[in-house]
């Protein structure tokens, strides 16, 4: 049937989706890392990477909209599954907006501050690959809700843990003799960062309600 083929359709673009802003995340990452490690290039070079993959993501989801649209998936299903999407997709635009904050704004981030604040990345990259793997059981044809659930919690224990680091490295911050626009301008970065956090969150709350009606 022709509903069965669109499905599979978009089961497809949101996996192909999820990897784009899988790549999106760890290109922003290395811009970081090639920032504070004085590689400014390499670092310039990165940026427009995680420019062009966001935008192979935007791309990504108006297709999935469009087969939406068309009638893919039951309708009482449908718009919880555009949510999500959309969801998934503000992550890679908080990659990039991470990305370019770094490198037109060039913090000062003194190098007692370096290894946390890429903790942080690191640990918000752990809590969006929980997120793809929850994601990827609700996409599956027969969905495996029992798996889902263990990574949705995993999400919110990891975003726990991530604003704890935050908080702990923005009073190290402040509590030093800095400039205070130098303080704020690290504690943005660092709020930044651990959005990523958040919006993985987020949408593994839209993951958790599109769960509640069915099964995909």
């Amino acid at each position: 049937m022709l509903i069965f083929k669109k499905e599979k359709q978009v089961r497809k673009l949101i996996l192909s989706h999820l990897t784009e802003v899988q790549e999106c995340l760890f290109e922003s990452r290395g811009v970081l890392e090639e920032y504070v490690s004085g590689n400014l290039d390499a670092a310039r070079g990165r940026v427009n990477k995680v420019i062009e993959i966001e935008s192979r993501a935007d791309t990504l989801e108006r297709q999935i909209r469009e087969v939406l649209l068309q009638g893919a998936f039951l309708p009482h299903i449908r718009s919880d599954v555009y949510r999500l999407v959309e969801a998934v997709d503000a992550i890679a635009g908080k990659a990039e907006d991470i990305a370019r904050f770094v490198m037109d704004q060039s913090p000062v981030i003194p190098d007692e501050f370096q290894q946390p604040l890429l903790e942080i990345y690191h640990l918000s990259l752990d809590c969006f690959m929980e997120l793809r793997k929850a994601l990827r059981n609700y996409f599956k044809p027969k969905g495996q809700l029992e798996s889902l659930h263990e990574h949705v919690n995993r999400v919110c224990e990891i975003e726990t843990e991530v604003d704890a680091k935050e908080s702990t490295l923005a009073r190290a911050v402040f509590a030093t003799s800095l400039e205070l626009a130098e303080k704020v301008h690290i504690e943005q970065l660092v709020t930044r960062v651990g959005n990523i956090a958040d919006l993985s969150e987020d949408a593994s709350d839209e993951l958790e309600f599109a769960a509640m009606k069915s099964v995909v």
